[in-house]
């Protein structure tokens, strides 16, 4: 890094120490792992479709378009990207329709994960619905395509998370059998409204960093996210029409015949998910293994924030259906990437995913009784080569380092046993002293420009944040942090590392691009119970101006045809019942549409849009409790406090 471009806000190319470092992991790729890897990925193409983009009727702008990638195909890689990540990136190109067995197909390339279907008496079984109603859409049409109007018969949902429901509209909309179900996992509700609902809006913001979705796709910018290219921007969905398959007793999984086709069922929760299932089709010898399995390490403690997951109970379902099906099942197939096949294989593939969740636990548990901190383990554990010499154990999606310090949070907790860190300054505070400490920002800045020449990225952007901190108008800091950041993300084999950098250097250098962008669309509220989306507005509360606050407030809701009683008391407001309170201070009717403006935005409604009987000022008084919602909050610049 010379003078003349170290404060401009230009993507830069790769530095010597990072192309280093590139070069060495090339070096090291085993080519013969990598080309089973590519064999297993074009297995069995049913129909090949090149590239695919898919819009919104009313929009030019997709909601979809892997032309973005076609970089990718060229054959020379960057010194600005991970030689394995490259790779990666390209494996999870392949997209069409692909075979299974010959009852069992796959749509991959279509959205991050992948839209399973099972041939039964009547129709398609569909295993997971996508992100958006659009890409399901395409999807089912692309299958209709190929093997013509075959309607669908049943829809399971694999987990709880969004990239595998939010496209339930779109596939229900297609041609269905009368009286379709929809099967979920035990708890998948409660699961989906916990993780994808109350904390939407901080983990939409996050969500942005970690899968890059306003990075450009080029070798400077996006590449892949380890499990698939990235979420697509379409209209999440949601039913409430979900048969949750929960045990009778206590057998090993639950069996029901599905339009004709026997399916095994193993409760996997608390892994990957909350919320989770193994299938088991016998007829085929095939398990759909859910995201247990995913050709890569995945996340115990994923980057846009969730509860960590529970290693010891990952590595046990694994084993759990090993034990039940490993001496006859003779292919295997995930949620994402692409499936195995042949008993032996599938068998080896399952205990080294297992086994990498297993370690990291015990290691990580070695470390903190010897006394090692959250800022230790991750980079203490290393993998021994029985277990990283495989390519679908390397660190696409989750990593070591992250997944380490998860396993430490789990059993430890955020404190290090140290008293000085019990109740530390706010970061602002602490960075004007280190600052100061260190002779002033323009002597920070003049060291750290040295360190960058030496390739100590990650120490440049630690110091430069501290400056940052200290002073959010620093330019030259700004883009200074910018530079070691891009660098530590052209190095990173993980797809949410990469993203993570970069969208970190993207934003200390243009500032945040404001996204309207949801995951609690209006679908998704009409699907859940109206005491959740009451419990949006119980959540936003600020609790010290409604600390005196002591009454009710009954909600009608005609096109929803329901009503609640709810009460703010001791600055939080809670639901009572689904009945109006007959000692209620003041009682609201108001449309669906109105409530959801009320609990997901900003705005405040049109008083004509709500007849308000009672005491309205009680009614004011708890529109004014209401805090404001900031779906682009800072994360690269500290946070206003208040």
């Amino acid at each position: 890094m010379d003078s003349k471009n170290n404060t401009n806000a230009r993507r830069k190319k790769a530095t010597y120490k990072t192309k280093l470092i590139n070069k060495e992991v090339y070096i090291n790729i085993d080519w013969n792992k990598l080309k089973i890897e590519k064999s297993l990925a074009k297995k069995n193409v049913v129909v090949d479709v090149e590239l695919p983009v898919i819009k919104k009727e009313d929009s030019l702008i997709p909601v979809w378009d892997l032309r973005r990638y076609a970089f990718l195909l060229e054959d020379k890689i960057p010194y600005t990207v991970n030689p394995k990540l490259w790779e990666q990136g390209k494996l999870n190109l392949n997209s069409g329709i692909f075979r299974i067995t010959d009852r069992i197909y796959q749509v991959r390339g279509f959205d991050l994960a992948n839209i399973s279907l099972i041939r039964g008496n009547t129709g398609w079984i569909v295993i997971d619905c996508l992100t958006s109603k659009e890409t399901a859409e395409a999807a089912i049409k692309l299958v209709n395509e190929h093997f013509g109007e075959i309607p669908i018969s049943a829809v399971i949902f694999s987990h709880s998370h969004v990239d595998h429901y939010g496209g339930i509209l779109g596939v229900l909309n297609s041609k269905t059998t009368e009286n379709i179900k929809v099967y979920a996992p035990r708890g998948f509700m409660d699961a989906v409204i916990e993780e994808n609902v109350n904390a939407g809006v901080a983990m939409t913001r996050r969500g942005l960093y970690m899968y890059g979705e306003l990075l450009p796709r080029d070798k400077k910018g996006q590449i892949d996210c380890g499990i698939g290219k990235y979420v697509s921007g379409g209209t999440v969905t949601l039913t409430n029409n979900v048969n949750e398959i929960s045990p009778i007793g206590n057998e090993e999984y639950i069996e029901k015949v599905i339009d004709g086709v026997t399916m095994q069922f193993l409760l996997t929760e608390d892994t990957e998910a909350p919320s989770e299932m193994d299938m088991y089709i016998p007829s085929e010898k095939s398990l759909c293994i859910a995201e247990n399995c995913s050709a890569t390490l995945h996340n115990i403690y994923t980057l846009r924030g969730a509860e960590v997951r529970d290693p010891v109970a990952w590595a046990g379902d694994i084993q759990k259906a090993i034990n039940l099906w490993g001496d006859d099942l003779t292919s295997v197939f995930g949620v994402h990437t692409w499936p195995r096949f042949g008993n032996k294989y599938c068998i080896e593939y399952m205990e080294k995913q297992r086994d990498l969740y297993q370690y990291i636990n015990d290691q990580i548990l070695r470390l903190i009784n010897k006394g090692y901190t959250i800022d230790d383990v991750g980079r203490m554990v290393k993998f021994p080569q029985s277990l990283s010499d495989e390519w679908y154990d390397s660190s696409f999606y989750g990593t070591v380092v992250h997944n380490s310090k998860a396993v430490y949070q789990k059993y430890i907790g955020w404190y290090n046993g140290n008293p000085v860190d019990l109740n530390k300054l706010f970061p602002e505070e602490s960075a004007k002293k280190y600052v100061e400490y260190m002779g002033g920002e323009n002597s920070v800045l003049k060291k750290a420009k040295k360190s960058f020449e030496y390739g100590e990225y990650q120490w440049v952007a630690e110091v430069t944040k501290q400056v940052i901190y200290a002073n959010p108008d620093n330019r030259d800091a700004k883009l200074l942090c910018a530079d070691a950041l891009e660098q530590l993300g052209y190095i990173a084999e993980s797809g949410p590392w990469r993203n993570e950098y970069l969208m970190g250097a993207q934003e200390l250098r243009f500032g945040i691009i404001p996204i309207k962008r949801s995951v609690i669309t209006d679908e998704v509220l009409d699907a859940i119970p109206l005491e959740n989306v009451l419990y949006l507005m119980s959540i936003r509360i600020d609790g010290l101006k409604a600390g005196d606050f002591d009454y009710k407030i009954n909600f009608i809701i005609p096109d929803r045809e329901e009503v609640a009683s709810t009460q703010v008391k001791r600055g939080i407001f809670r639901y009572l019942d689904n009945e109006l309170a007959k000692d209620a201070a003041v009682t609201v009717t108001m449309s669906k549409e109105t409530l959801y403006e009320l609990a997901t935005t900003n705005n405040k409604p049109d008083s004509s849009s709500i007849k308000v009987e009672g005491d309205i000022c009680k009614w004011q008084l708890f529109l004014w409790t209401q805090d404001r919602i900031d779906s682009n909050f800072n994360i690269m610049t500290p946070v206003t406090k208040k």
